[in-house]
């Protein structure tokens, strides 16, 4: 597993800076001789703890008059940085390492990013793009398997990360780091975030048609070995979506005698009912069936398959023609309904199956997401080192 490093990078240039012969002044001999030994500390010791409290202390004393002030506070933002992000990375391995998960360790994880965040606010520095990401991620996990209830501060998380990553434009100085360890994060942040804004508004039973629409572009993500157009998670919150349009849809035809459903008021309402079957949710239930393979997804594939068989019999009446069905979706589940099978609509199907028996919150979701550990070397050590300028 990669870790973030956690020395300051006060490295020796190839250019030594040679510090300038200072006028024999008496007021100035004691600056010159305390930057000789804040020199010497760190770019010949390279004692990063006594550095940064010696440039602490120069930053301090002689904010005015110092040649190397700006160098100074390149070295305690460094070291500050460093220290951060290790506290950062316990955080994370603690919450990801060390089971089992829980609300404690997830604040901690964000405190110790809130914190990093701070020392280092530039969006635009992968550092903070990484941190971020894996706050919103963390965050998304947590929510989704219900280890986690306060959706509002994990939204938070989840925006800001989106939008950074979607505004987010490597220098020439990064990109590097940025290839190496942000841009991997992207389609998991766009998936998986979107994922969770769907997730957040069907709990809180609001905005059904956006959470269809949040769905929709967390399946639009295709990329190898990730979250996204092959996740079962998106497909079953899409599924409870059709599941409650379906029980809303049937509750008129429902409360019809034997002799109205016969109507041709009674047949429009039935029309109506089936049509939400085969464009909806025999095919989202198909879907959940194509992608949930993994022993992993296997309680999406058992709480699915049963009412699967109930509607499909009901619609069909050919349960011969299921698995070559559920199969056209394997490859990419993302393409248009196909067409269901339907039998004839005659008097032996009148009455429409009731509502299936699971719901959303039946069956634990499970995070699709990169594997924890993979921990970015920031670029704050090139940041804090001191430039070379010879006199």
């Amino acid at each position: 597993m990669k870790k973030f490093s956690l020395l300051i990078a006060l490295t020796s240039l190839a250019g030594l800076i040679m510090l300038s012969p200072l006028p024999a002044h008496a007021q100035d001999e004691a600056q010159a001789e305390f930057e000789r030994a804040w020199y010497d500390t760190c770019y010949t010791k390279k004692d990063a703890e006594k550095c940064y409290q010696q440039s602490k202390e120069l930053v301090e004393k002689y904010s005015n008059k110092s040649t190397y002030l700006e160098s100074a506070k390149k070295n305690i933002k460094g070291y500050e940085q460093n220290k951060a992000r290790e506290k950062f990375q316990a955080a994370f391995d603690a919450y990801y390492n060390k089971p089992p998960q829980d609300a404690a360790k997830l604040e901690a994880l964000f405190a110790a990013g809130d914190a990093f965040l701070q020392i280092e606010p530039d969006k635009q520095d992968p550092s903070h793009l990484y941190v971020l990401a894996r706050m919103a991620l963390a965050g998304h996990q947590a929510a989704i398997s219900r280890v986690y209830d306060k959706l509002d501060k994990v939204k938070d998380y989840v925006e800001q990360a989106m939008a950074a990553f979607d505004s987010a434009q490597p220098s020439e100085k990064t990109k590097k780091d940025f290839d190496l360890y942000v841009a991997p994060l992207k389609d998991f942040v766009v998936a998986n975030g979107n994922q969770f804004l769907a997730f957040r508004l069907i709990e809180s039973k609001s905005g059904e048609g956006q959470a269809l629409d949040y769905l929709n572009k967390a399946t639009q993500v295709k990329c190898k070995d990730c979250a996204g157009w092959k996740d079962p998670n998106n497909y079953w919150l899409r599924s409870s979506i059709y599941r409650t349009q379906y029980t809303d849809l049937r509750k008129p035809y429902d409360a019809m005698t034997d002799e109205q459903k016969g109507s041709d008021a009674g047949k429009e309402a039935l029309k109506k009912v089936n049509e939400l079957l085969d464009t909806k949710l025999i095919p989202e239930y198909a879907r959940v069936l194509a992608t949930a393979t993994s022993p992993a997804a296997k309680p999406f594939y058992d709480a699915v398959k049963p009412d699967f068989d109930v509607l499909w019999k009901f619609r069909t009446d050919a349960p011969g023609k299921a698995e070559d069905y559920i199969k056209s979706y394997v490859n990419d589940p993302t393409i248009p309904n196909v067409a269901v099978p339907a039998k004839p609509e005659d008097a032996s199907n009148l009455n429409a199956p009731a509502a299936p028996a699971t719901s959303s919150s039946s069956v634990k979701l499970q995070a699709g997401g990169p594997a924890p550990g993979d921990a970015v070397k920031s670029t704050a050590d090139k940041k804090g080192a001191v430039k070379s300028k010879r006199p």
